[in-house]
């Protein structure tokens, strides 16, 4: 590997390797942190070549997520366990939402607050009940605009909420078996290593990233075998009663090449 070669591939978001200066200034951080965070196993060894060690995009990534980590308040036995368990994925993802009130869905969605209400009174839009009010998400402003495409498509509210009101009731008694699994294996272990009676702020924090993890996760799977089954159904009725246009429309869809 050349001088230049190796300049443009040690430092930089997108370098493919780095020495130990670079990945701390990229992800400012100081370079005795990070020896320290590798020294307590939360960061794994890097790559020697002679007396130069190398670090990849996966340091950065881990080191990146450690800082998010301990922004939100972890302590460093919290971040242990958290890439322990293979959560740091899910928890960034979770956690990376803006908290909204409803007229802000409204504007960033463009459906009236009226609309909204209305998704609400069906069962469709479900906001978290809080102490100080309803709050919201961007997820709850995706979900919106998805709506206005169904609706742009030719169902009707109506039509929307037949389809889904078996998925609404399923999803509530998903949701309560979940928890009760979480509480059973997860929650008891949590609560007999809390201090004290009261809990406390690191164990608080524990218990409410444990749950936003689950939560994303099992949304991801019920949302991948819905999405599977919709297009299994797809089909088979487009097979059955569909003309060969859109038949190799939903081929094509899919990813699937054509015949000659």
């Amino acid at each position: 590997m050349g001088v230049a070669e190796s300049e443009e591939t040690n430092h930089g978001p997108g370098a493919s390797r780095y020495r130990a200066g670079d990945l701390a200034a990229d992800v400012g951080i100081s370079v005795q942190l990070l020896r320290s965070y590798q020294s307590k196993g939360l960061l794994p060894p890097p790559r020697h070549e002679g007396r130069v060690a190398w670090y990849g995009p996966h340091h950065r990534e881990r080191l990146l997520h450690i800082r998010h980590l301990k922004a939100r308040g972890f302590s460093l036995r919290m971040v242990a366990e958290a890439l322990e368990e293979g959560t740091e994925a899910s928890l960034s993802m979770v956690e990376e939402r803006e908290v909204l009130r409803l007229a802000e869905v409204a504007e960033r969605s463009g459906v009236p607050v009226e609309l909204l209400r209305a998704l609400e009174a069906s069962g469709l839009l479900r906001p978290h009940h809080l102490d100080d009010g309803d709050r919201y998400s961007d997820a709850d402003v995706r979900f919106v605009r998805n709506v206005l495409t169904l609706l742009g498509v030719g169902l009707s509210l109506d039509d929307l909420m037949r389809i889904a009101r078996q998925q609404l009731e399923t999803s509530d008694a998903l949701g309560r078996d979940v928890m009760h699994a979480w509480s059973q294996l997860v929650g008891t272990r949590l609560r007999r290593t809390r201090p004290g009676t009261g809990g406390g702020a690191d164990h608080g924090a524990r218990v409410a990233a444990s749950i936003r993890a689950l939560a994303a996760i099992v949304g991801q799977l019920v949302a991948y075998r819905v999405e599977r089954a919709v297009l299994d159904a797809a089909l088979a009725e487009i097979d059955a009663e569909g003309t060969d246009a859109e038949r190799e429309a939903l081929a094509r869809s899919l990813g699937s090449p054509l015949s000659p």
